[in-house]
């Protein structure tokens, strides 16, 4: 920058403005006010190289290295990752193999109860049939019975009234519907 400011400079102050000024004029001048202006860009660019350059070289590798480990480290993760995936999808397999198989168990079992409950049903219905079986032909007998005794206590009482009572053929018909109307009314309310 400041040596093209110098140059600009040359350029404006020149005593002949439409003269043609060559660019660097050779003369020993110029080289002694362009050494120190070279000797300070030299410095300036060692001053650079070495306190700037290196140390963001290395900065930069460091942040390279750095990247290509989490690239490393990443592909690492990712391959770990699917094998976890791959895992837990085995895992979730086995796991739904294991619940059918339990489930398939289960409906045994239930299958199982609910025809063990059925025969047991069946088996205590048919104790309850007998059992009303045996209860209704022990009512009947007793009903038989008691028709027995009340054919009996009729035939009793009709023999005591026929005794009491001169028979003629009327009294006859009389005392016999009457006797059949007793024994109708007590079997049927036996039945």
């Amino acid at each position: 920058m400041i040596l093209l400011n110098h140059l600009w400079f040359v350029l404006l102050n020149t005593a002949e403005p439409r003269r043609f000024l060559p660019m660097f004029d050779l003369v020993p001048q110029t080289f002694i006010q362009m050494g120190p202006y070279l000797i300070s860009f030299g410095v300036l660019v060692f001053f650079f190289v070495w306190f700037l350059y290196k140390p963001v070289k290395g900065i930069l590798q460091k942040r390279a290295e750095s990247i290509e480990s989490d690239i490393q480290e990443a592909t690492a993760n990712k391959a770990s990752a699917q094998e976890l995936k791959a895992l837990y999808e085995q895992k979730i397999k086995d796991i739904e193999t294991e619940r059918n198989t339990i489930l398939e168990e289960a409906r045994k079992e239930a299958t199982a109860r609910l025809n063990q409950i059925l025969g047991e049903a069946k088996t205590e219905a048919q104790i309850t049939r007998d059992r009303a079986k045996r209860d209704i032909a022990a009512e009947q007998e007793r009903v038989k019975a008691e028709i027995h005794q009340a054919i009996i206590d009729i035939s009793t009482d009709m023999a005591a009234k026929l005794v009491s009572a001169t028979i003629d053929k009327n009294a006859h018909d009389r005392l016999f519907a009457e006797a059949m109307d007793e024994l109708e009314a007590t079997a049927f309310r036996a039945y």
